[in-house]
C-alpha cells in the first residue's frame, strides 16, 4: 500500500511543519493542513475510482438498481468531506463551525440517502 505511505508520510511532515509555524504564523499553519488534506484526499480519490469499478461490476451481475448503490456511494462522500472540513474547522480553533459543518453534512446525508428509504419503502409496501 504504497498510498497510504505516502499519506501517512505527509500527514506527519504537514504535522510537524505546522507545529512549527502555528506560535509564529497560525494562518500558515492552517493553510499546510488544508493544503496537506486536500492532497491526502486525492490519494484516496485514485483508490475510490477502483472501489467504483469493482462496485459497478457488482450492481451489473448482480442486477441491483443504480438507485440503491448511488445513494450509497454518495453518503460515504459526504462523510469524507464532512469529516475533513469539521477537522480543520476544529484545528482553527473554531468549534462551533465544526459542529454546524457536521450538522449539515448529517442533513445531506440523509436527503442522499431518500431515495433509498423510498425505495425500502416502495418493497415493504408491495410484500404485504
Amino acid at each position: 500500500m504504497t498510498v497510504l505511505v505516502q499519506a501517512a508520510a505527509l500527514g506527519l511532515a504537514g504535522a510537524l511543519i505546522s507545529l512549527l509555524l502555528k506560535k509564529n504564523a497560525p494562518e500558515l499553519a492552517l493553510a499546510l493542513s488544508l493544503a496537506v488534506c486536500l492532497f491526502g484526499a486525492g490519494l484516496a480519490l485514485e483508490l475510490f475510482v477502483q472501489v467504483k469499478d469493482v462496485i459497478d461490476l457488482a450492481r451489473e451481475q448482480t442486477g441491483l438498481s443504480p438507485a440503491i448503490v448511488s445513494p450509497v456511494l454518495k453518503c460515504v462522500g459526504l462523510g469524507v468531506v464532512t469529516r475533513l472540513a469539521a477537522d480543520l474547522c476544529k484545528d482553527a480553533g473554531q468549534g462551533a463551525v465544526a459542529s454546524a459543518v457536521e450538522l449539515c453534512g448529517a442533513a445531506c446525508a440523509i436527503v442522499t440517502a431518500l431515495p433509498l428509504i423510498r425505495s425500502l419503502l416502495q418493497m415493504i409496501g408491495e410484500l404485504t
